[in-house]
């Protein structure tokens, strides 16, 4: 499995867990902290429920390199409240070890629209 994969993997557990509202869960894997959890929470609490799309084909998940090498970015695009989706997007943040071969650090950077 290629660094991508695994932070693919991560990132679709990771929005499993926020449909679910799993927040203290994730705040115990240090995905979310006390910073960014209210954010998160104030934002999916404005838009409705948080539901996961109909089908994995429809979860576009989105994996940049950052240029300076620091880390990866995935993007959820777009989330989907009340069984429809709408243009807001969950931004997780990955740091691997040296050989990018395994995730040491991944976390919830913002949720945006």
């Amino acid at each position: 499995m290629t660094i991508e994969e695994k932070i693919i993997q991560r990132t679709k557990e990771t929005l499993v867990d926020l449909v679910h509202q799993r927040y203290e869960q994730l705040k115990e894997k240090n995905i979310l902290n006390d910073e960014t959890l209210p954010f998160v929470k104030e934002v999916i609490a404005m838009q409705g429920t948080l539901t996961l799309p109909p089908s994995e084909a429809l979860m576009d998940i989105d994996v940049y390199e950052y240029n300076d090498g620091s880390g990866f970015c995935a993007e959820v695009r777009y989330l989907w409240f009340d069984n429809e989706e709408i243009p807001i997007v969950l931004f997780c943040e990955a740091k691997t070890n040296t050989d990018k071969t395994v995730i040491t650090e991944f976390y919830i950077e913002t949720i945006d629209a």
